[in-house]
């Protein structure tokens, strides 16, 4: 019985440890996140930030990963005043944290729901010094534009944040 046992314990670790491997864990978000200069027009409730990506491998940074970052940006670490200039502060959307709900993140990115609330400006194409070498690691820039509106309005509804209105009825 103890050997058995003991077998289904090393098949576990060797999966658990073959998944990380193959990336079926929790990705990295290693990013850098500002709000684009301020000659670029946005609309509304669009606005227009400068998401940089790293990662070791130039192939690794896709499209959506830059968009994926940029979201999580946004949602958990939010921009100070060094990263906007003039404008003051853009606070995180979600100050308490991706752990607070982590069943609702993970479904949220991993089902690729965040992609609604996201477009890329000048249809992906990338400026010059996007692409550099920084050590040992790629890091790539994207211009993006984000309907932070309905971002926020979406995370009210679900009760992920507490909208005004809730504020001042308490």
């Amino acid at each position: 019985m103890k050997k058995i046992v003991l077998s289904l314990l090393a098949c576990m670790m060797v999966l658990t440890v073959s998944a990380q491997r193959r990336g079926w864990a929790q990705p990295e978000y290693n990013y850098e996140l500002s709000l684009a200069k301020e000659n670029i027009a946005s609309t509304g409730s669009f606005k227009v930030f400068k998401v940089y990506s790293y990662a070791k491998k130039r192939a690794a940074i896709t499209q959506e990963i830059n968009m994926r970052n940029a979201i999580h940006g946004l949602l958990f670490k939010g921009l100070g005043a060094a990263d906007i200039g003039t404008q003051g502060e853009f606070p995180a959307l979600v100050p308490d944290g991706y752990e607070s709900h982590r069943e609702y993140f993970d479904l949220f990115f991993d089902s690729g729901e965040y992609q609604q609330f996201i477009q890329l400006t000048s249809k992906g194409a990338m400026q010059a010094g996007d692409v550099v070498k920084v050590g040992k690691e790629y890091k790539v820039g994207l211009l993006v534009q984000v309907n932070v509106n309905a971002l926020r309005k979406r995370l009210e509804k679900d009760g992920i944040i507490q909208g005004v209105r809730g504020i001042f009825t308490r």
